[in-house]
């Protein structure tokens, strides 16, 4: 890919319609209609990333002072836990002082949830979920303001890629699972294709026999912007180029929920002729990371989140050297997170940007890789469709899929005394639809799933090797 090419989503002149949107029919909607602030935090982000690093720095010491006090005043859970490691809130004045506490793990969010959480009066809050790319299912509440600082969060990172409010946009993303009611699939067609310009095309959907499909529908399109998860656009690609496919050209494409390796990168620029630009995000947090045009690395919302880049005792690893990433919400008061281990690893050493932005960078992540499960009928499932799916599921406390043969898929579920046969049913169900016919699904209900040698937990694990697998005819599996 040519530099011109790959400036090209940071130099583009917005049209009069994404001006429109961008500065009166989005702000409107969201400002007046909903009585949302994510507009003008976008605005302030907007100018922060252009400050000084000295001046980060001390915007995230205050705000990361006024959360420890917060949390010593209002969460049982936390000033239990950090008198019993002798430290006072008053202790903690910057990042560099995080070290003296204790980390934070899935496991504690979701057992301790009740002591963790802060009761307010008044303090309105929305409740999340995410299936974890670790395997276990968390819930958690967040307060409407930090939602919105997230919300202004994505769209700056978005506009790093030239994707930022008002752009036409493909989303080559998660589905819906399930039967969505006729009155929700008409709201989110509203707010998505009419509101935000945005058209959705479910990627656990996506195989070799209706790639096609997928590439048309794109043609038809033609976004600005198209944004999706890594394995299933790098699938795109390489049917693109096998089969010589015209495809449109967008001004960028932006990448998620998996990590991109660089020969996934070279292939999808290849296919699509345009640059990819890589983020980092989770539900707990929304964006952690996106990259610029110089394309260094990940800058981190800084002004949100402290990212660090811990060993196993929850020191700061040397630079270079990889570990694992722990997270601070400064903003989030009705389910504080304090340097929570995401479940994620990433190469140590937050360097500056040639782009002249302040937010320091992230090396590189390289934790998060979602195996894809390759099946009979030509489909290549993202690994993400798991932890989509299963984050509905409240009784299930830890999962794990595991494709040993092309024709045979293994579920493993941890799951508390709410769990019913129903719920097994209904699971399998929506599993099946997504493994497709040519693919027995076992589910079984095990009392621990067992960590690897490195202590870590893979959540979907395919062992079967794509070349060795035979060629299904439509025909065959129609």
């Amino acid at each position: 890919m040519s530099s011109a090419v790959r400036c090209h989503a940071a130099t583009y002149s917005p049209s009069l319609v994404e001006r429109f949107y961008r500065g009166i029919v989005l702000p409107g909607f969201n400002s007046v209609v909903k009585g949302r602030k994510t507009f003008q935090f976008a605005d302030e982000l907007n100018q922060s990333q252009w400050w000084p690093v000295e001046k980060i720095v001390e915007l995230q010491s205050r705000r990361l002072s006024s959360l420890i006090e917060f949390c010593w005043q209002h969460s049982c859970h936390y000033r239990v836990a950090w008198t019993q490691a002798g430290i006072k809130a008053s202790d903690i004045a910057s990042a560099s002082d995080l070290s003296k506490l204790p980390l934070t793990t899935r496991e504690t969010m979701r057992d301790h949830a009740s002591r963790i959480r802060t009761q307010l009066t008044g303090q309105a809050s929305v409740v999340k979920s995410t299936g974890g790319s670790s395997g276990s299912p968390l819930r958690f509440t967040i307060d409407t303001e930090a939602n919105d600082r997230r919300v202004a969060a994505a769209l700056r990172g978005y506009a790093m890629a030239g994707g930022g409010p008002g752009t036409k946009q493909v989303h080559l993303w998660g589905g819906t699972i399930g039967d969505q009611g006729p009155l929700r699939a008409a709201k989110e067609y509203v707010y998505s294709r009419w509101l935000n310009r945005r058209v959705m095309l479910d990627s656990f959907g996506l195989c070799d026999p209706n790639a096609e499909q997928f590439i048309r529908q794109i043609n038809r399109h033609r976004p600005d912007v198209l944004v999706a998860y890594t394995n299933p656009i790098d699938t795109l690609s390489r049917i693109v180029l096998e089969r010589d496919l015209s495809v449109h050209q967008p001004r960028a494409i932006i990448t998620g929920a998996e990590k991109l390796h660089d020969y996934q990168r070279q292939r999808i620029e290849e296919a699509f002729r345009a640059p990819v630009f890589e983020t980092y995000g989770s539900r707990e947090f929304t964006l952690i990371g996106a990259e610029c045009s110089e394309h260094a690395g990940l800058h981190l919302t800084s002004e949100n989140l402290i990212v660090e880049v811990v060993d196993e005792d929850g020191r700061p690893t040397p630079e270079g050297e990889e570990g694992d990433i722990a997270v601070t919400d400064l903003w989030n008061r009705s389910t504080p997170f304090v340097r929570y281990l995401i479940g994620d690893r990433a190469v140590a050493g937050l360097e500056r940007c040639p782009c002249g932005r302040g937010l320091p960078l992230l090396r590189k992540v390289v934790g998060r890789q979602l195996d894809m499960l390759p099946t009979l009928d030509g489909r290549r499932l993202p690994g993400e469709f798991f932890p989509h799916l299963i984050k509905d599921f409240v009784s299930i406390r830890q999962f794990q899929v595991v494709q040993r043969t092309i024709d045979e898929v293994v579920l493993k579920v941890v799951v508390d005394q709410r769990w019913s046969s129903e719920q097994a049913d209904r699971l399998h169900a929506l599993v099946s639809e997504g493994v497709g016919r040519t693919t027995r699904l076992r589910i079984e209900e095990v009392a621990a799933i067992p960590v690897t040698k490195q202590g870590k937990h893979r959540v979907v694990v395919s062992h079967v090797v794509e070349r060795s697998i035979p060629q299904v005819s439509r025909a065959e599996v129609a």
